[in-house]
Formats: structure tokens, sequence, C-alpha cells
């Protein structure tokens, strides 16, 4: 949920927040400090078209935003966070795409 959003709502995002997404420098440094050795580490864009629109989306990956939220404000809240993610997500023809990334890497377990 956009921090514009979750401002105008009252909440901590970092409380409420499930994810996490290290860059590669982060996750290299990660899996150094824990004895591997970095072979190759990348971060690979896979935008992904949505078969339907970004709300059904937002219901299942924003759920801990949403639900932290009393039940009259879900709606309104999840329709503003649409709006702010239209003019970046949807392409010309409607289609939402979301914007995922994979973290890909090679190690081994330093000797």
């Amino acid at each position: 949920m956009p921090s514009a959003v979750r401002g105008r709502h009252g909440l901590d995002a970092h409380q409420l927040s499930p994810w996490y997404f290290p860059s590669a420098a982060a996750y290299r440094e990660k899996l150094e400090g824990a004895g591997f050795s970095v072979k190759e580490i990348r971060i690979v864009p896979r935008p992904t078209a949505l078969p339907t629109s970004i709300e059904p989306w937002l219901d299942t990956f924003a759920q801990s935003f949403f639900g932290a939220l009393p039940q009259p404000n879900r709606s309104s809240a999840r329709a503003e966070v649409a709006d702010l993610l239209r003019p970046v997500l949807m392409d010309e023809t409607g289609t939402w795409i979301a914007d995922y990334v994979r973290l890909r890497f090679r190690a081994t377990r330093a000797e």
C-alpha cells in the first residue's frame, strides 16, 4: 500500500509489512555473512500481466495492510491504491502489469 494511503489511514507500514525485498548487494552480504561464496547474483525483472484488475491482486497480496483497517474503510483505501497505481502499472490496452522481480543467485558453501 503506498505511503500516501497508509498515512491517511494511520497505518504503520513497517509493522504491517510481511515482505522483504533486499537488493542484490544486501542479499549478497547476507549470504556471505552466513558462510557462502556468491558466484552470481542479480535482480531479474519479471513483469506479469494480471488476468483481472489490480483489486483482486491487492486483496490477495496486501491483506495485511487492508485487514488492519476498519471494514468500512477497506474499499475506499483499495480504490485509492488502485488510482495511484493505474498510471504506473496499467498499460495502454488497460491491462494491469504486476512489476514482479526475481532475485537469482548461485552460491556455494565457503570452505
